[in-house]
């Protein structure tokens, strides 16, 4: 016997966001690049932060930014997320509906010679984020992380006891 599960055949109801102010950290990277871009294109306002440091290279980090402030409805601020007292200034200055974290410090090997800057960036700026996320009643946070938060851990304290990981 088979059971028919009437709420099967029911939509669900998909709520729109209707936020026009987003926060885009780590913009003038590729994927903060081209998520800003695309947001732009569908006339969001986008409040893009990135400190441009050296990791991949500058050049091309301003020729994306270039190409962003070509759209009068993008704002940049070079801020790097782990400074607190810098990033609450934007959330003060700017009416922020959502934030959309693509900030973070990439390399396993690098974060392994240099885990302090690190930890400043992915975990640091992600917190100081939440925190003004919470403060300015910003109601809708997304995170792409990074494996570098990970840096040299060894894995075998991952698993479960039967070898696999959860």
């Amino acid at each position: 016997m088979t059971l028919k599960n009437p709420e099967k055949n029911k939509k669900t109801p998909q709520k729109r966001f209707r936020g026009k102010n987003i926060l885009v950290t780590g913009c003038a990277g590729f994927i903060g690049w081209k998520v800003s871009q695309l947001l732009l294109e569908m006339n969001k306002n986008v409040i893009g932060l990135d400190n441009i440091n050296n990791y991949y290279d500058p050049a091309l980090k301003r020729w994306r930014l270039a190409s962003l402030k070509r759209y009068s409805n993008f704002s940049f601020h070079k801020v790097d997320i782990g400074n607190y007292k810098k990033l609450k200034k934007i959330f003060e200055e700017n009416r922020t509906d959502a934030v959309i974290n693509l900030a973070a410090r990439a390399g396993v090997r690098a974060s392994v010679e240099d885990p302090w800057v690190y930890l400043d960036t992915n975990v640091k700026g992600t917190l100081n984020l939440l925190e003004c996320s919470k403060d300015y009643r910003v109601k809708k946070l997304i995170l792409a992380s990074t494996s570098s938060l990970y840096a040299s851990l060894d894995m075998h304290h991952w698993t479960c006891p039967s070898g696999r990981l959860p």
